[in-house]
């Protein structure tokens, strides 16, 4: 990531949302938030993915990914959200 990508995941007003999938983001720093909304799959532990253009057109983590990462609250409860729910979705043995 660059420094630039860095200081605008820090200091843009990015809203976070646990969904399924992993944590929706939103910027609120622009007029239309919900025009500026993107998922940011995690795997691992870490923002692995975003659906944002800059994340598929360039090198690096966007700031989205970046925002996720630096905020361990956020990251934290998406990875344990995730975790619970593959412990939820394998079989139980019965007798």
């Amino acid at each position: 990531m660059t420094e630039r990508t860095l200081r605008r995941a820090q200091y843009e007003a990015f809203e976070f949302e646990l969904v399924e999938q992993g944590v929706l983001v939103r910027n609120a720093s622009h007029e239309n938030p919900s025009d500026h909304e993107y998922l940011v799959r995690i795997a691992d532990g870490l923002p692995d993915s975003c659906t944002c253009p800059a994340d598929e057109h360039h090198q690096g983590a966007c700031k989205h990914r970046v925002a996720v990462a630096i905020r361990s609250p956020v990251l934290d409860s998406a990875y344990n959200l995730q975790c619970v729910r593959n412990l939820s979705a394998r079989p139980v043995a019965t007798q």
